[in-house]
């Protein structure tokens, strides 16, 4: 019931914060093709559910190419740790979609997780909010659900903090 509450709530905060547009100073699109995006993340710290273990954070790192106005591609690197299992290694690769210049976006990714004695293919649906602190730099709250084609215990749902810098 908790958990309800608090994905309530970082949903309702993600979506008042994209209700406001941001603009930049200068007059180039925020999101224009041709640009690279590098940036971390991290989850876990019990904003997450799945049935498979009572607390579990990720630590990622990621880059991207926007291939045409608002469409980039992502490829991301990391780590995770699981109670109840072993740590992961995690490599994937996704597209995202940026809602005009507003910063918001919803996301795709096609992760493999690999643990000591079994791999898993983890496909995530994410939507989240690119909120410009600078010209270039993001913080990204992102709120999260990850399939596990293995065991539906460790299928879930989460929230995620990252930084990100657009050049």
């Amino acid at each position: 019931m908790i958990m309800k509450k608090l994905m309530m709530a970082a949903i309702g905060l993600m979506m008042a914060i994209g209700a406001h547009a941001q603009y930049l100073n200068d007059s180039e699109k925020v999101f224009s093709q041709d640009k690279w995006y590098v940036g971390a993340s991290l989850s876990g710290f019990d904003l997450n559910y799945h049935k498979g273990s009572d607390w579990k954070m990720d630590v990622n790192a990621k880059a991207g190419y926007l291939i045409a106005d608002d469409w980039m591609i992502v490829g991301q690197a990391g780590y995770k740790v699981q109670e109840g299992t072993s740590s992961a290694v995690v490599l994937g690769a996704g597209l995202r979609y940026y809602f005009e210049s507003c910063g918001v976006y919803a996301g795709a990714t096609a992760k493999y997780a690999h643990f000591d004695h079994i791999s898993d293919f983890r496909p995530e649906i994410s939507a989240g909010y690119a909120y410009f602190l600078t010209g270039k730099l993001t913080i990204e709250p992102e709120a999260y659900f990850e399939y596990s084609t293995k065991s539906s215990d460790y299928t879930g749902f989460g929230v995620r903090i990252g930084f990100g810098l657009y050049f």
